[in-house]
């Protein structure tokens, strides 16, 4: 294990879990027997965007090893943070937060926002900031449905606690572990080469409690769909970061 400098440190004080701590961990991973499932094209675009060998994509997440925090949460550091979209295979989704409590959340804009529409570029960073009555929160991907009115309406919704996720196909029944709530969010530490407290998230957006496969209903579990970063140390609404400023942090 390689050593964890103070600034990573530091940012791991500012987190905590949803629940008894080290729950479930290390969090079954079901992935196909494919290049793609293997977690191959996750693993391409982590050394591009972090370099070559920095991050394992199948044991880098958090949750991968015993003792790691499950279910993933964030602790409001009251102050502007900024989420970057680093790639995705289609604009109709939208990505933000939401805060965390007991239960799956509402997603009816009164304590959770859009960050990144359909409009949203690659590269094109959004200053948000949680209100500072919300202490914990997370994102999710919501894939678009019906209507537009709403944060999110219709469509496939997924978040960074599994525990909010459906725990199999559709929510019927597990077909694979973990039985209470499905990973669609990996979650990866990338402080140490893009700045303290900056983490990437690779979603996917199918179910991954589902079969692997290439019919209607099955998933490929290739965490490629959705990938953004946030961050929220030295950010202020003002500054402008350019794309390639954001790819040359990560070299």
């Amino acid at each position: 294990m390689r050593p964890v400098p103070l600034g990573v440190l530091a940012a791991l004080a500012l987190l905590t879990v949803a629940g008894p701590c080290l729950a479930a961990s290390p969090i079954p991973l079901v992935l196909s027997g494919s290049r793609e499932g293997a977690l191959y094209d996750l693993q391409k675009k982590l050394d591009r965007f972090v370099g070559a060998g920095r991050i394992q994509a199948r044991t880098d997440y958090v949750g991968a090893r015993p003792g790691d925090p499950d279910p993933w949460v964030w602790v409001n550091p009251g102050k502007p943070m900024l989420l970057t979209l680093l790639d995705r295979k289609s604009p109709h989704a939208r990505i933000g937060w939401y805060a965390e409590g007991f239960g799956v959340p509402a997603l009816d804009g009164v304590d959770d926002a859009v960050v990144l529409d359909r409009n949203a570029m690659r590269g094109d960073p959004q200053t948000f900031r949680v209100p500072a009555s919300i202490p914990r929160f997370g994102f999710f991907v919501a894939l678009d449905g019906v209507g537009t009115g709403a944060p999110v309406s219709g469509g496939f919704t997924t978040f960074t606690n599994r525990m909010w996720n459906s725990p199999g196909p559709n929510g019927t029944g597990a077909m694979h572990e973990p039985y209470d709530g499905d990973i669609q969010m990996l979650v990866y530490d990338i402080s140490r080469w893009a700045g303290p407290q900056t983490w990437l998230v690779a979603c996917e957006a199918s179910d991954s409690g589902a079969r692997i496969g290439h019919g209607p209903d099955d998933s490929d579990n290739d965490f490629t769909d959705f990938l953004f970063t946030v961050t929220g140390v030295g950010i202020t609404p003002t500054k402008g970061v350019t794309f390639g400023d954001l790819k040359s942090r990560f070299r």
